[in-house]
């Protein structure tokens, strides 16, 4: 998901740190626009923008950035099929432009007070001046605009998909919350994907009315457990039309109950295990709504709780990439 999240627990560490950006592809590239990777003076690296092709070359520049306290603005040429180009022979026909900025106090804050906003469920639009290396600016609905930035915030419509603005010298990415899954179940087979889906980027929330199945053991990277019946983990949540619900408890009756709940919110995602005909018995003999996947996962014939994990991860990527492709304009008025 959202690179952000793979790198901020690097970038709050003590020491000096350069924070990389793609901000703009031409052609084909490996990673895209938003892309961000980090590197800290003692060699460490998080992230990555490249399949190893350029991390080498950006470590060196990383470093003259450290010193001179400067941002710097590289261009890496990938269309080339020899060695005498960046390319290095990848031909991945494309161009790759990378800022690399020095990890300030100041930017470090900022970091962290966009992870808390994030957490609050509240998108972000950073804004980073290509005129003024070293200008930045992150704006939120919910509080007011917060960085380092001379001028003017634009304030009209701005196209929110990651790149530089075609008539300003500016690069734009919108930082989204990581999408939340809730799986109710919490049998031996949720396992897999409870790990598959947090390793993606999902916030999962395991729920289930079994303690001895509903622990950190056997859960250690879900994001919290919930214990007991479907009223009652009910009354614990609050849906929101980002999240994403998969019903694997394997009991008819608490399946039904959950799902009864769930067919009246609004959320993004929800998937029920099992085979078509029993999801209709679910619904008391009526079709399966559309926007259910019945069964969960993407048919690949998969087999076994592994490779469910992975048709269900892959169904919820698809879902939350489409859902991304399609925010592609927003209004920001930036608060005063």
């Amino acid at each position: 998901m959202e690179d952000f999240y793979q790198i901020f627990e690097d970038i709050i560490l003590p020491g000096k740190k350069v924070l990389a950006t793609i901000i703009n592809v031409k052609g084909s590239a490996y990673k895209r626009e938003g892309s961000l990777m980090v590197f800290s003076e003692d060699g460490k690296q998080a992230g990555s923008l490249s399949a190893g092709c350029l991390e080498t070359d950006l470590a060196l520049r990383a470093e003259e950035v450290m010193e001179t306290e400067k941002p710097m603005m590289v261009q890496y040429d990938l269309f080339a099929e020899d060695d005498l180009g960046w390319g290095q022979g990848a031909g991945c026909n494309g161009a790759i432009d990378i800022l690399l900025e020095p990890v300030s106090n100041k930017l470090q804050a900022d970091l962290i007070h966009l992870k808390e906003l994030l957490v609050r469920e509240s998108p972000v639009l950073c804004l980073k001046s290509l005129e003024h290396l070293g200008e930045y600016i992150f704006l939120s609905k919910v509080e007011k605009p917060f960085g380092i930035w001379s001028g003017s915030i634009p304030a009209s419509h701005l196209n929110v998909k990651s790149g530089i603005s075609s008539d300003l010298q500016i690069f734009l990415h919108t930082y989204l919350p990581k999408p939340r899954l809730f799986v109710f179940g919490a049998g031996p087979d949720v396992q897999p994907l409870v790990n598959l889906a947090a390793d993606t980027g999902f916030f999962v929330y395991v729920c289930d009315w079994r303690e001895s199945f509903c622990t950190k053991d056997n859960f250690p990277k879900a994001e919290r457990l919930i214990l007991g019946d479907p009223k009652e983990i009910m009354k614990q949540i609050t849906f929101t039309p980002n999240d994403f619900a998969a019903i694997m408890t394997h009991h008819f009756q608490k399946d039904r109950e959950i799902l009864s709940v769930l067919l009246s919110e609004n959320i993004k995602y929800l998937g029920i295990l099992g085979p078509k005909e029993r999801t209709k018995r679910l619904l008391y003999g009526e079709n399966i709504p559309d926007w259910i996947s019945a069964p969960i996962g993407v048919p690949i014939g998969a087999k076994g709780s592994a490779e469910i994990a992975v048709s269900i991860v892959a169904e919820m990527i698809e879902v939350w990439r489409k859902f991304i492709r399609a925010s592609t304009e927003l209004v920001w008025t930036p608060q005063n």
